[in-house]
């Protein structure tokens, strides 16, 4: 509903005062059949055997602690901007849905990618969805003031799509060894 409704998702997002079942009933299970996108996709992609099994589990393993790493900063970054950004103590139940949810597009998007990598260009273009996302949870979920929207929405969502590239460079680099 977060990618067709954004704005009805959000009015319900509201009601659930759960952090766990947002990360347990969403979040959590996006990032594995990330991950077993990715897994399945590089195991046909390369095939079977000794080096690329090892070459599989390492991507796989990276790409599940780049999106995990992703959402724990995401939505530090989140609710420190909110509460500077709106001069007063943001609740960081709200901050943190915030951040999670509007990953859904990311986490859409490494779920495909990983079974179809040739179609990442559209990808990147399609990730942009996620200001239109951010958009309406911050006028929903944050209440974020009309007039002070925009400035408030090009941050975050720049965070939401570029947190998950930072880290995953960094989470590559690292695991270069590796490979």
């Amino acid at each position: 509903m977060l990618l067709t409704r954004p704005a009805m998702a959000w009015k319900s997002v509201t009601h659930s005062g759960d952090r766990t079942a947002m990360l347990n009933g969403f979040l959590y299970p996006l990032i594995m059949l990330s991950c077993l996108s990715s897994f399945l996709g590089t195991l046909f992609g390369y095939g079977i055997g000794f080096e690329n099994i090892y070459y599989v589990i390492i991507k796989t393993g990276v790409l599940f602690a780049t999106l995990f790493l992703s959402y724990h900063l995401l939505a530090f970054i989140v609710s420190k901007f909110t509460t500077a950004y709106m001069k007063a103590e943001y609740d960081r139940l709200l901050t943190d849905h915030l951040a999670g949810y509007s990953m859904v597009v990311i986490l859409l998007l490494e779920i495909c990618l990983g079974l179809f990598p040739n179609f990442r260009i559209i990808g990147w273009i399609l990730q942009f969805y996620t200001v239109k996302i951010v958009w309406d949870g911050a006028a929903v979920l944050m209440r974020v003031p009309e007039e002070r929207r925009l400035s408030y929405v090009i941050p975050v969502s720049l965070s939401v799509i570029f947190v998950p590239v930072a880290v995953g460079s960094l989470m590559s680099m690292l695991s270069a060894n590796f490979g």
